[in-house]
């Protein structure tokens, strides 16, 4: 299958592609950045990004989303886009850029989909569709309606970048509608590298003082790669959202013991049971619509206790 991926200098961009073609997919990659000069996400450098050179032998195009003409000659044949370039900052000092690259970028790749007939649009939304996560600007607590968390939860962002992320869904809902594209959602978790991962591992994890309002949700960069691989190769999709997420918590204690002893008002709301350290993230519609099976735990991790 011929796959274009959109910010595929990225950190995630390059996990999809290596895990693309292990499965012997032809790739045409894309994103604003020079290849030389690309940077990657990374918490522990300064401004939170690392260069790291993008080496490749797939066709390259450097454009911005808005260069829409030279994208649309450049996905040409192409059968599925995985569309991941985005700004993923909630603030409001930068909302103009936000919107303009996440929903007006997002529409302009749709339209290539509808105009060269493309099958399959995979579109990285996040788990900030939900606006109960993080920049979370009034400071209020969300509402919990229920747990684990599923997407059926009504989205209350407070940011540009959850609510940029809510309405990139729901134009691909209206394509989905209008043209039958197949569409697919996905909501990741917070993703993080294998570096932190094993870091995790060897230090062990801190006691829970206080519930976390992200609920200790996480995913391991090959787990949302995987997912994203699935998601653009599957027979069938939906366009319902599908969140991207660990089996586990990143907490060390169980989660029904947490909720009891730091939100025992949520307890009425779980709605499912939750042994040992169960997400308080609902990740069954992508088991069961993609076959979505995380391979990474932080059941070996223990407590720093």
């Amino acid at each position: 299958m011929k796959i274009m991926i959109t910010g595929a200098a990225g950190w995630l961009g390059r996990q999809v592609a290596a895990q693309l073609e292990q499965h012997d997919h032809e790739l045409l990659l894309t994103d604003a950045a020079d290849p030389a000069e690309a940077t990657i996400f990374d918490g522990t450098a300064p401004g939170g990004r690392r260069r790291v050179p993008l080496e490749t032998t797939w066709p390259y195009l450097q454009a911005d989303l808005s260069d829409t003409a030279r994208l649309e000659q450049f996905a040409a044949g192409a059968e599925a886009v995985i569309h991941l370039a985005a700004i993923p900052v909630g603030d409001w000092d930068i909302v103009m850029p936000t919107l303009q690259t996440n929903v007006i970028g997002t529409t302009g790749i749709l339209e290539l989909v509808r105009r060269l007939g493309v099958r399959r649009f995979v579109n990285a939304s996040s788990i900030n569709a939900y606006g109960t996560f993080f920049w979370r600007v009034s400071g209020r607590d969300p509402v919990r309606r229920e747990l684990p968390l599923t997407e059926d939860e009504k989205p209350v962002p407070e940011d540009p970048y959850s609510l940029t992320k809510f309405l990139t869904e729901e134009i691909g809902h209206a394509y989905h509608r209008a043209f039958g594209t197949e569409v697919v959602n996905l909501r990741f978790a917070g993703v993080i590298s294998n570096q932190r991962y094993e870091k995790w591992l060897t230090d062990g994890l801190p006691p829970t003082e206080t519930f976390p309002v992200d609920l200790g949700q996480w995913v391991h960069e090959e787990d949302v790669a995987a997912g994203i691989v699935l998601a653009a190769t599957v027979p069938g999709v939906t366009s319902a959202p599908m969140v991207l997420g660990a089996g586990d918590t990143r907490l060390p204690e169980p989660t029904m013991e947490i909720i009891r002893r730091l939100r025992p008002d949520l307890e009425p709301y779980v709605t499912e049971p939750l042994p040992g350290r169960a997400p308080m993230l609902s990740i069954t519609r992508a088991r069961t619509r993609l076959g979505y099976a995380p391979g990474f735990s932080l059941d070996a991790a223990g407590s720093t206790a």
